[in-house]
C-alpha cells in the first residue's frame, strides 16, 4: 500500500474504533432517539453509516480507471437524494444487520484503497462542485466517523425532538449556506494534535480560531433579535472587544466543547432567521467597514454572512488530518 494511503487507513481505523464504542454503547430503546439538531434518529443515522462508503468506492473505482477529472462531479441535492434512499432503505434493516452491512463496506473499501498509487494521487477528484479536489484529502474518511461519533453521543446527552422550521423564500439562500454541514467537516477533518498550534490567524492557535468561530454568530443574532423584537436595527456593538471577551471566557473550553457550542448557536440563529417576515427583510442596515452613508438591507446582511464561515474554513484546512505530518503534506 503507497505510504500515504497507509497513514491515511490507519487513521480511519482509529476514527472507525471509536464509532463503533459509541454505537456499541447503545440499547434497544436507544435507536429511537433523535440526533441533535435535526430529524434523524439514531437508526437513520447508522442506515447512513452502512451506505456511506458506496460512494467513496465509486471515486475509487474511478481513481484505478485513471478517470479522475473525467467523472461527472456529485452534487449536493444528488448526495442529499442518496442518503435519504439509503435511510429510507435501512428502516427495514436491523441494527445487526446495518451494522454488518457498515463494517462489510468498509471492508472493500479499503480493498480498493490497497490497490492506489501515487499516479492515482495526482488525479483530481471532483466533489460536490467545490474548489478543493485533492484526492488525498478526499481519500481521508476519519472525519465522518468521528463527527458521526459526536452525533450518538450528543443523542444519549440531549433529549430532542425535530423542529419544523419554516422559511421565508428569499431567505432560504442563506439557510442553506449556513447549514453547519461544510464547517463540520473541517473542524473534525483536524488533526487532534493541532489545536494547541499556532493557526495562520496572527497571535491564535487552532483552537483559539475554533472559540471564534463558535461563537461568531453573536453579531448576526443580536441584529435579528433586535429586528424580531422591535422592528429595527440595532447599533452596531463594538466587535472587536466582544469577539475578544468570548476568547477570554472560552480560554480553558475543549475543541469538543466549542464544537458543540458552534453547533447550538448555529441552530439558534436557524431559528432567528425563521422568525424573520418580509417587513423585516427590507429594513435599511449600514456596514461600519464600508465608507458611511452605505445603503443595504437586512436580507442582503443575511445573505452575505456565509463568507465569515467560508474565511474561517479556510483558515482550519491547513491542520486537516491529511495535509499533516501523516498525511504527506497539502
Amino acid at each position: 500500500m503507497e505510504p500515504y494511503v497507509h497513514g491515511a487507513v490507519l487513521d480511519m481505523q482509529i476514527a472507525r474504533d471509536d464509532l463503533l464504542v459509541a454505537l456499541g454503547d447503545l440499547g434497544p430503546a436507544d435507536w429511537r432517539k433523535y440526533v441533535p439538531y435535526g430529524s434523524r434518529t439514531l437508526h437513520d443515522l447508522l442506515a447512513h453509516l452502512a451506505a456511506a462508503d458506496h460512494a467513496w468506492a465509486l471515486a475509487a473505482q474511478g481513481l484505478l480507471r485513471g478517470e479522475g477529472g473525467d467523472v461527472t462531479p456529485l452534487t449536493s441535492l444528488k448526495a442529499a437524494s442518496a442518503r435519504k434512499r439509503a435511510i429510507d432503505r435501512g428502516r427495514s434493516q436491523t441494527v445487526a444487520q446495518l451494522l454488518d452491512e457498515m463494517q462489510r463496506r468498509r471492508r472493500l473499501l479499503l480493498g480498493l484503497y490497497d490497490l492506489l498509487e501515487p499516479r492515482h494521487l495526482a488525479l483530481a477528484l471532483p466533489s460536490y462542485g467545490e474548489r478543493h479536489n485533492s484526492v488525498r484529502e478526499r481519500i481521508w474518511l476519519g472525519y465522518h466517523d468521528r463527527l458521526h461519533a459526536a452525533g450518538v453521543r450528543r443523542a444519549m446527552r440531549m433529549s430532542w425532538h425535530p423542529q419544523r422550521l419554516k422559511y421565508l423564500p428569499e431567505i432560504m439562500p442563506a439557510v442553506e449556506m449556513l447549514a453547519p454541514d461544510a464547517m463540520l467537516h473541517m473542524i473534525y477533518s483536524v488533526d487532534p494534535v493541532y489545536w494547541e498550534r499556532a493557526s495562520a490567524v496572527p497571535g491564535w492557535t487552532y483552537r483559539q480560531l475554533l472559540m471564534h468561530i463558535a461563537t461568531g454568530d453573536w453579531v448576526l443574532q443580536l441584529h435579528l433579535h433586535h429586528v424580531i423584537d422591535h422592528g429595527s436595527v440595532a447599533a452596531w456593538p463594538d466587535v472587536a472587544a466582544g469577539n475578544a471577551a468570548r476568547l477570554e471566557e472560552r480560554e480553558h473550553s475543549t475543541s469538543q466543547a466549542l464544537t458543540e457550542e458552534f453547533l447550538s448557536m448555529r441552530h439558534e440563529t436557524m431559528g432567528l432567521l425563521s422568525q424573520l417576515g418580509p417587513k423585516h427583510l427590507v429594513l435599511p442596515i449600514e456596514f461600519p467597514s464600508e465608507p458611511a452613508p452605505n445603503s443595504h438591507s437586512v436580507l442582503e446582511y443575511a445573505l452575505g454572512f456565509d463568507r465569515h464561515d467560508d474565511i474561517h474554513r479556510e483558515q482550519l484546512r491547513r491542520a486537516m488530518q491529511y495535509a499533516t505530518a501523516r498525511g504527506g503534506g497539502a
